[in-house]
């Protein structure tokens, strides 16, 4: 399976496609700063291939308390086009000094073209760097399946 990272420095996007020998050609640019996770299911001699792709948001702080104080890093993602027949998932991540590790996740198949919010209460707990990873899973080459996976903007902040 050939994996091959696109970004686009102007626009800020990044285009992750699990395919074999396909590049896909650059997103248009969201209106936020996004990246985007693709994979694309096999072609038909009938029908052009089908490709999922899924925005990553890059992660914010925000207090969600109506009174007092709640800390929240936040990030939001959704999928961009069809994505039916495709499984997808989504991570909140935070950097420690021996990688990343998962704080908040969602997995699911199909799609979602509205905002969805990974949040993790992380008031009190210092600063660290976020981000959200996406996995986007459909097809087949061969015997191996066809995974596309990608990471959302970095930001770092304190809570």
């Amino acid at each position: 399976m050939i994996k091959s990272l696109t970004v686009a420095g102007a626009a800020g996007v990044a285009l992750l496609v699990g395919s074999t020998g396909a590049i896909a050609a650059s997103a248009p640019a969201p209106a936020k700063t996004t990246s985007v996770v693709s994979a694309q299911k096999e072609a038909t001699p009938a029908a052009a291939a089908a490709t999922c792709n899924v925005a990553l948001g890059k992660p914010w702080k925000e207090n969600i308390a109506k009174v007092g104080r709640s800390d929240h890093a936040r990030a939001k993602y959704h999928t961009v086009n069809s994505c039916s027949g495709f499984s997808l998932s989504a991570t909140l991540q935070y950097k420690r000094w021996d990688g990343w590790r998962a704080l908040d996740k969602d997995t699911w198949a199909g799609n979602r073209k509205k905002d969805r919010i990974l949040q993790w209460k992380c008031q009190g707990k210092g600063t660290f760097t976020y981000r959200v990873a996406g996995t986007v899973k459909g097809g087949w080459t061969g015997d191996e399946p066809r995974v596309g996976r990608g990471n959302g903007p970095e930001r770092r902040f304190s809570c």
